[in-house]
């Protein structure tokens, strides 16, 4: 009375399937991007895409962050199949490479 029987390894009772998470680049009214429409298995290959897109055009190396930022919004699929915005268009943001964005806004504060 009252022993506990070991019927084998306890199994979850629920597992969620294992998502292949997808990149893709959009225009500023939120469609794919209209040159760079791509499908990418992961963020830095979309970036890196984006980049030599960008350097192609002639794009110098210090006005790439902006560039990136202001040419380009991010998506990624979803675990439903959908599409999820990561980043719109103009919107500065950490996801872009190269290190912070540049201050778009010049400080308020007075000397």
């Amino acid at each position: 009375m009252g022993e506990i029987l070991a019927v084998g390894p306890m199994l979850p009772l629920f597992s969620a399937p294992e998502v292949r998470r997808v990149y893709r680049f959009v225009d500023r009214s939120g469609q794919p991007h209209p040159i760079l429409d791509d499908r990418f298995e992961s963020l830095d290959a979309a970036w890196e895409a984006a980049q030599a897109w960008l350097e192609d055009r002639g794009l110098r190396a210090e006005a790439m962050p902006a560039a990136l930022a202001e040419e380009f919004g991010i998506e990624v699929t979803t675990a439903n199949g959908h599409w999820r915005t990561l980043r719109h268009p103009g919107q500065p943001s950490l996801l872009a490479p190269s290190g912070p964005p540049p201050n778009r806004h010049p400080s308020s504060a007075k000397p």
